[in-house]
């Protein structure tokens, strides 16, 4: 886990610890490398009972990107099959998506590396 603003941030291998906390909390803050491995995690997910909000556009100014530039954007779940205008908003259950930064190589591992 990453240390966030808000606590932690989760790998998208660690599905069940998500969808227990997002029973919680109502925002969980993930790390993602691709799409790929988006598209894995809310399949991951439905089957913990998590189900992405269909037709709900995901949230790209959530966070202040200023502050954190790896956010990428936040979509909206709840705990069985809905769609947008479903459900009241103070219900849905967000996870905040994060593009892991890539460290850059310093000279010493240019030099001696």
């Amino acid at each position: 886990m990453v240390q966030s603003w808000r606590g932690f941030r989760y790998q998208t291998g660690e599905v069940k610890e998500i969808a227990r906390k997002l029973k919680e909390d109502i925002i969980v803050d993930v790390d993602i490398d691709c799409d790929e491995e988006l598209d894995e995690l809310i399949k991951d997910l439905e089957k913990e009972g998590i189900y992405k909000i269909e037709g709900l556009a995901y949230d790209d100014k959530a966070r202040d990107l200023v502050e954190e530039p790896e956010f990428r954007f936040r979509i909206g779940f709840y705990t069985k099959p809905v769609k947008a205008g479903e459900i009241e908003e103070d219900k849905i259950l967000y996870i905040d998506f994060f593009t892991i930064a890539e460290e850059e190589e310093s000279y010493d591992e240019v030099f001696w590396g």
